[in-house]
C-alpha cells in the first residue's frame, strides 16, 4: 500500500473555475472540444450549501480530477492597504495576518492573507479572508478527486477584462448587489470604490436621466482623483459590466457625459454575459498575482502510521535480503575468478622453468666466444688496411710531376710560393703576394690546367709579415674519413 502511494500519479486533464458568492456558485470551464464553454450555476441559501453545490456541478459536468480555481466574491474577503513590510516574499503570507490584526475583527490564527505591490504608491495591497471558509472549499474539492491550485478575489481577476498596456476604470455590478468602481493599471488593481444611492436598473424610467447625471458625476470625481495618481499612464477608457443593465446602452449614455471613452466589456466570451461568469472565466487566464491557497491549507500526508511503519520494515527486510544475496553472488564470482587466475599463474610458472632449462642448453662455450672475438679483431684490422689502400688514388701512382709542371705554368709575377705540400689529392700552398687581390686572381687561372682545376681550398688566409709584405696560406679542402 505504501508503494502504491509512491507510484500513484494524478492525471489532471481539465481546469475548472468557480465564482463563489454568499448565495451563488458559478462554474466556468472549457469543453473538451476547446471552442465551447461550460457555464452553470447553483443558487444557494447560505455558505453552508457550498459543498453540495460544488459536488453537484463537478459530478454533473464530469470534472473529477480537474484542477480547481476559486474566485471569492465581494463580501467574502476584506481589501486593505498597508505599508510594505521588510519581509521576503516567501514569509509574507504567514506574517500578513499579524500585520493586519488591528484592522480586522478576527484573530490572526483564523485568517488567511496575501498581497501584492500596489501600483499607485509604495504600499502593499492585502486581501484577507476567513480560514474556515477556505478550508471548506479545499476539503470539498479534494474529496471529489480535484486539485485546488488558486484562490483569489473577484476584483483582482477582473483585471483580465482590461487592456494589458493601458489604465482603465471598470464600472461593474452584480444583480441586486450595487455598483462598484475598480481601476486597473496594466491589469493590476490600484483603486476600488463602492457607489451608493443608485437604484437599479439605472435606465428605463423617468428618473434615469437624473441617475445617469449623478453616476457620471461620481465617475468624473474618480477619474479626476486617478488622473492625479496615474500621471505616467492616466485612465484611457471606462469599461461597463453591469448585470441589471444593457451594457452597450449604458456605455453610450455615459460616453455623452464623460471626457473619456466608455465601452461595454467585450473581452470575455459572448456566452458569459453575467458578472459571476466573467470573473470565473478571468480566473482561468489569471496569473497568480494573488493566491490565498497557502501551503498551510494543503493536506499534509501522514506517513508515520502503523501500517506504513510495518510496510517500511518489510521493504527494508526485502532490500537487506536482496543486498545480502547480491553480496554472496559477487563473492562467489570473485572466488571463481581468483581460482582461475591462480591456475593460469601455475601454468605460466611451469612454462618459465621449461624455457630457462632450454636457454641453459643453448649457451655458447668460452672457447667459442674467445675465437669469435679474435676473428672480429682480425677482420677489423683487414678492413683498416683496405681503407688505407683505398686512399691512394691514381695521382699517387702517376706521381706529382705533371701537377708541379702545371703549377709552374700557372705562375704569376705577383705571387711567390714559399711552401708546397702534397698528400694524395690534397694541395697546400703558402707564400707572399704583391697585393691582396693577386691571390684570388692567381687562383682563377687554375681553371686552365687539368691538374689544378679540380683542386679545392677549405681555408684561405691573408696577412702581412714583419716587412709588411702580404702573405697567404691556401689549405686544401678536406673530407671526413669514414670510421673503421
Amino acid at each position: 500500500m505504501l508503494i502504491k502511494k509512491f507510484l500513484k500519479r494524478k492525471t489532471v486533464s481539465k481546469v475548472a473555475s468557480f465564482a463563489v458568492f454568499e448565495n451563488k456558485l458559478t462554474l466556468v470551464s472549457q469543453s473538451e472540444h476547446g471552442s465551447d464553454w461550460i457555464h452553470d450555476s447553483r443558487e444557494l441559501g447560505s455558505r453552508d450549501h457550498w459543498v453540495q453545490a460544488l459536488d453537484s456541478l463537478i459530478v454533473q459536468h464530469q470534472l473529477a480530477g480537474s484542477r480547481i480555481r476559486f474566485v471569492l466574491g465581494h463580501g467574502l474577503y476584506q481589501s486593505l492597504t498597508i505599508d510594505k513590510p521588510a519581509l521576503p516574499r516567501q514569509e509574507l503570507a504567514s506574517a500578513l495576518p499579524f500585520l493586519v490584526k488591528d484592522l480586522v475583527s478576527e484573530p490572526p490564527a483564523n485568517l488567511v492573507a496575501d498581497g501584492y505591490d500596489e501600483p499607485l504608491k509604495n504600499r502593499l495591497q492585502v486581501f484577507v479572508t476567513e480560514r474556515k471558509q477556505i478550508q471548506r472549499l479545499v476539503l470539498a474539492s479534494l474529496a471529489l478527486g480535484c486539485e485546488p491550485e488558486l484562490i483569489t478575489a473577484d476584483e483582482v481577476v477582473l483585471g483580465e477584462l482590461t487592456d494589458a498596456n493601458q489604465s482603465q476604470l471598470v464600472l461593474h455590478g452584480r444583480l441586486q448587489s450595487g455598483l462598484q468602481l475598480t481601476a486597473f493599471k496594466q491589469q493590476i488593481m490600484c483603486f476600488q470604490r463602492q457607489l451608493r444611492g443608485f437604484r437599479q436598473p439605472l435606465m428605463g424610467d423617468e428618473t434615469s436621466s437624473l441617475q445617469m447625471d449623478g453616476l457620471a458625476l461620481e465617475l468624473q470625481r474618480s477619474l479626476d482623483f486617478l488622473s492625479a495618481q496615474l500621471r505616467d499612464m492616466p485612465i484611457a477608457q471606462v469599461l461597463v459590466s453591469c448585470d441589471s443593465e444593457d451594457d452597450t446602452l449604458l456605455a453610450d449614455a455615459l460616453r455623452q457625459r464623460l471626457s473619456v471613452p466608455v465601452v461595454a466589456v467585450s473581452k470575455a466570451p459572448s456566452g458569459l454575459a453575467d458578472y459571476d461568469a466573467r470573473v470565473a472565466w478571468a480566473a482561468l487566464a489569471h496569473q497568480p498575482l494573488l493566491n490565498l491557497y497557502h501551503d498551510s491549507l494543503k493536506p499534509q500526508s501522514r506517513w508515520l502510521t502503523l501500517p506504513n511503519l510495518a510496510a517500511s520494515w518489510a521493504i527494508g527486510g526485502v532490500l537487506l535480503a536482496s543486498f545480502a544475496g547480491w553480496q554472496s553472488w559477487q563473492e562467489y564470482r570473485v572466488s571463481a575468478q581468483l581460482a582461475q587466475e591462480q591456475a593460469r599463474l601455475s601454468q605460466k610458472q611451469t612454462e618459465l622453468e621449461t624455457a630457462k632449462a632450454a636457454l641453459a642448453r643453448h649457451l655458447p662455450s668460452e672457447l667459442k666466444v674467445k675465437l669469435s672475438g679474435d676473428l672480429a679483431q682480425r677482420l677489423a684490422a683487414k678492413q683498416a688496411t683496405l681503407k688505407a689502400i683505398a686512399m691512394h688514388d691514381k695521382s699517387l701512382q702517376a706521381g706529382f710531376a705533371s701537377l708541379l709542371r702545371q703549377l709552374a705554368q700557372a705562375a704569376s709575377p705577383d705571387i711567390s710560393v714559399n711552401r708546397i705540400h702534397l698528400q694524395g689529392d690534397k694541395l697546400d700552398l703558402e707564400g707572399v703576394a704583391r697585393t691582396p687581390n693577386a691571390v684570388p686572381n692567381w687562383l682563377q687561372g687554375f681553371s686552365h690546367y687539368p691538374q689544378l682545376t679540380n683542386r679545392g681550398f677549405e681555408v684561405m688566409s691573408l696577412g702581412r709579415n714583419e716587412q709588411n709584405i702580404v702573405t697567404f696560406k691556401l689549405h686544401a679542402q678536406r673530407r671526413d674519413e669514414e670510421q673503421p
